[in-house]
C-alpha cells in the first residue's frame, strides 16, 4: 500500500511538475513572440521611415532645409504628404532640424491636429535625439505615460551629403503597442490560468502528501508507547526477508488487573515506561512491535543472541518495580522467542506459532519464557494452525500401522492406527502429531481429524477380515455428542467388525465424572470392542483407574519402559507390580517403546504379553505388513 502509494504521489508530482514546465515554456514561448511580433512592427517603421525620408529628399533636393525655408508651397505639399502617410497605428511624423545653437525645430509636421508651424522649437525628452544626429544610426525611444497617445518614437536621420540633414520621427500610437501586446493576450492568459492550476495542484498535493505522511506517522507508531504498529511490522516485511531475524512475543501478565486497581492513565504511564526498559535491554536495531493491548513483538537481526537477551528480559522485569504517582508497580512477564529457520517468508507464520506458545505458558500459570528451537521452515510450517486446518479441510491426512506383536513368538497381534498429515508441497513427507495435534486439541478440527481416522480404521476392517486395529481416541472425543453419535453408528452398522477394533484411551484431564466415563465405555464394549488406558503409569493414568473403570487393556507409558534400558531397579519393579495387578484384574498388558534389543530382553524377562516399539516394527503403509 505504502510502496503504490510513493509511487502513485511522485509520479503526480512529476506530471505536475513537467506540466508547470511546459506551461512556464508556453508562457517563455508566448512574450517572445510577442516581442518578436513588436520587432517586427519597429522594422516595419524603420523601412516606412527610409521610404518617408528618401521621398523627402527627392522632393526637397540636396538643398532641403534652404528650400523649406525658403518655399512656403513646399513645406505646404510635403506637410500634406506626411498627413497621408498617417495612418492609424501611427500617431505622429514629423522632421526636425537642429538650429546654430542646437536647439531642435520643426520643418515639418503631419499631424492633422495641432499641426506645428516652421521653426517652431520642439524640446525632447530624450539625449537619443543628439545620439541619433551625430551617430547617423536608427534609434527606438519607448515614450513615457505623459506623452499622450505615444508608444515608441522611430528616430531616423536624413543625411545628405554625409552630414545629418534632419531627424524623421514617427511616433507609434499607444494603441497600436496595446494591440500587439493584446494579439497573444487570449493565449497568455489561459497559460497563466493553467499556471496558477498547477501551482495550487501542487501545492495541494504537498499539503495532501504531508496530511498522509502525518496520518501514516500516526498509523505506524504508537501514539501511547512510540513503539511501532502491526502495519509497521507488515511494511517492513514487505521490504525486508523474514528469515533474517529473530522474534520474541511479550506479554504483560494481568495488565488488566493493574489498569483495574491503578486506573487506565496510571496503566499507560506503566506502558510507556515498560517500553523504555525494553528498548534499553535491546540492540539499537532491534524492532519493538506494539501487537495489543500488553502484548509487544520485538524483532531483531539473527547474530544478536536470542537466549541472553530473552534471559535479560524475563530477568530484569521481573526484578524492576515501577513507582507511579507514590504507586510501586511490578510485573511478570510471559514470553515465547523463536530463531526464525531459513527460508520462512510469512511473518504471520512466525506470530501464530509464538501466539500458541505464548497460550501454552499462560495455561501453565503465566510468568516463564519459552525459546522455540525450530531447524526449518519446514518445522515452522507444520506447526502453523492455519497450515493444518487446510490440511484437514482439503484431507491431507494419512494412517500409518505399527505393528503389537506377542512379545514371545514376535508375531503380529494387531496394529495401531497412527495419524500423519501430508505435505501439500512434498507428498512424500508425513508431518507427525507432536507438531499439530496440540494446537487442534480441544476444537472442532480435532474432532474432524478423529473422524477422518475412524473411517479410515473402519475401512481397514472391512478390507482385512482376520485383523484386529487400534485407534487412539481422546475422552474429548467420546464427550463431543456428534463423534460419540459417529462412533456409536460405525459399531451398530458394523457389528461383525467391533470385536476386533480396541479404542486406546487418551486423556489430558483428570477424569472427575468417573461414572459418565464408564457409560461411554459400556457403550462401546457393547458392541465387543475392546478399551485400552494409553500411556498407563503416567500424568492422570494412574492406579485408581484399576478401581473405578471398567477397561480390558494397560499399555504401560513409554517413559517407564525406557528406563530398563538404563537397568533402573525401580522402574523394573514399577512395571512388575502394573503386571501383577494386571493379571488380578485380568488385564491384557503392552509395553510400548520398544525401541532396542537391550529393552526387549528386559521386557521378555518381566513376561509382558504384548510389545510395541521401532525395534520390532516401524509405523507404515498396512500393506508393508499384509
Amino acid at each position: 500500500m505504502r510502496l503504490n502509494h510513493l509511487i502513485t504521489t511522485r509520479a503526480t508530482a512529476l506530471l505536475l511538475t513537467l506540466m508547470i514546465i511546459f506551461a512556464a515554456y508556453m508562457q517563455y514561448m508566448v512574450t517572445e513572440s510577442t516581442k518578436k511580433l513588436r520587432q517586427q512592427e519597429i522594422h516595419k517603421t524603420e523601412v516606412y521611415a527610409k521610404n518617408i525620408a528618401e521621398w523627402i529628399i527627392r522632393r526637397g533636393g540636396k538643398n532641403l532645409s534652404e528650400r523649406l525655408a525658403s518655399d512656403p508651397a513646399l513645406r505646404k505639399e510635403l506637410n500634406e504628404m506626411l498627413e497621408a502617410f498617417i495612418i492609424p497605428k501611427y500617431q505622429y511624423i514629423f522632421l526636425l532640424k537642429k538650429d546654430k545653437k542646437n536647439h531642435y525645430r520643426f520643418l515639418l509636421d503631419g499631424s492633422k491636429k495641432d499641426k506645428e508651424e516652421y521653426n517652431t522649437p520642439f524640446f525632447p525628452g530624450s539625449t537619443l535625439f543628439n545620439d541619433v544626429y551625430r551617430t547617423q544610426q536608427v534609434k527606438i525611444i519607448k515614450q513615457k505615460d505623459d506623452v499622450k497617445g505615444v508608444w515608441l518614437s522611430v528616430l531616423y536621420p536624413v543625411v545628405l551629403n554625409g552630414k545629418t540633414e534632419a531627424l524623421l520621427v514617427l511616433d507609434l500610437s499607444k494603441w497600436y503597442g496595446e494591440y500587439i501586446d493584446d494579439f497573444n493576450s487570449p493565449l497568455h492568459s489561459v497559460i497563466i490560468l493553467i499556471q496558477v492550476f498547477l501551482g495550487a495542484s501542487f501545492l495541494f498535493l504537498i499539503i495532501v502528501t504531508y496530511k498522509y505522511y502525518m496520518f501514516r506517522k500516526q498509523i505506524l507508531i504508537d501514539p501511547l508507547t512510540f513503539a511501532k504498529t502491526k502495519l509497521y511490522m507488515e511494511e517492513f516485511f514487505n521490504r525486508n526477508p523474514v528469515d533474517r531475524y529473530n522474534a520474541i512475543l511479550i506479554d504483560i501478565d494481568e495488565f488488566k488487573e493493574i489498569n483495574r486497581t491503578l486506573s487506565y492513565e496510571k496503566g499507560d504511564i506503566v506502558l510507556k515506561k515498560f517500553v523504555q526498559t525494553l528498548t534499553s535491554l535491546l540492540p539499537e536495531d532491534a524492532l519493538i512491535i506494539r501487537i495489543g493491548g500488553a502484548e509487544f513483538f520485538v524483532i531483531m537481526n539473527k547474530g544478536d543472541s536470542l537466549n541472553m537477551i530473552t534471559q535479560r528480559i524475563f530477568d530484569t522485569i521481573n526484578e524492576k518495580r515501577y513507582l507511579v504517582e507514590n504507586e510501586v508497580v511490578r510485573m511478570t512477564l510471559s514470553m515465547s522467542a523463536l530463531k526464525i529457520p531459513e527460508g520462512t517468508a510469512d511473518i504471520q507464520h512466525v506470530l501464530r506459532l509464538l501466539d500458541e506458545e505464548l497460550f501454552k505458558i499462560k495455561s501453565r500459570g503465566k510468568n516463564d519464557l519459552k525459546i522455540l528451537e525450530l531447524q526449518s521452515y519446514r518445522e515452522m510450517k507444520h506447526r502453523d494452525v492455519d497450515d493444518i486446518k487446510k490440511a484437514l479441510d482439503e484431507e491431507r491426512l494419512v494412517c500409518l500401522y505399527q505393528p503389537i506383536y506377542y512379545a514371545q513368538s514376535k508375531k503380529i497381534a494387531k496394529f495401531e492406527a497412527l495419524v500423519r498429515l501430508v505435505d501439500k508441497e512434498d507428498e512424500s513427507f508425513l508431518i507427525v502429531p507432536n507438531n499439530f495435534i496440540p494446537i487442534i486439541r480441544g476444537t472442532n478440527y480435532y474432532i474432524k481429524m478423529s473422524k477422518l481416522v475412524l473411517r479410515d480404521v473402519f475401512r481397514m476392517l472391512e478390507k482385512y477380515e482376520n485383523t484386529e486395529f487400534s485407534v487412539n481416541i481422546d475422552l474429548d472425543d467420546l464427550y463431543n455428542h456428534d463423534m460419540m453419535h459417529m462412533i456409536m453408528e460405525y459399531l451398530y452398522t458394523h457389528k461383525e467388525l467391533a470385536n476386533r477394533l480396541t479404542f486406546e484411551i487418551l486423556e489430558q484431564n483428570e477424569i472427575r465424572d468417573y461414572d459418565r466415563v464408564n457409560f461411554i465405555f459400556s457403550q462401546l464394549k457393547e458392541h465387543g470392542s475392546k478399551i485400552a488406558i494409553d500411556d498407563f503409569g503416567s500424568g492422570f493414568a494412574n492406579y485408581s483407574y484399576l478401581i473405578r473403570l471398567n477397561v480390558d487393556i494397560l499399555k504401560i507409558d513409554g517413559s517407564l519402559i525406557r528406563e530398563l534400558e538404563l537397568n533402573n531397579v525401580k522402574a523394573r519393579e514399577v512395571i512388575g507390580s502394573i503386571k501383577i495387578l494386571a493379571e488380578k484384574f485380568g488385564y491384557d498388558l503392552v509395553a510400548e517403546y520398544v525401541s532396542n534389543q537391550k529393552i526387549y530382553d528386559e521386557v521378555c524377562k518381566l513376561d509382558i504379553t504384548f510389545i510395541q516399539g521401532y525395534h520390532l516394527g516401524m509405523p507404515k503403509k498396512l500393506d508393508a505388513y499384509i
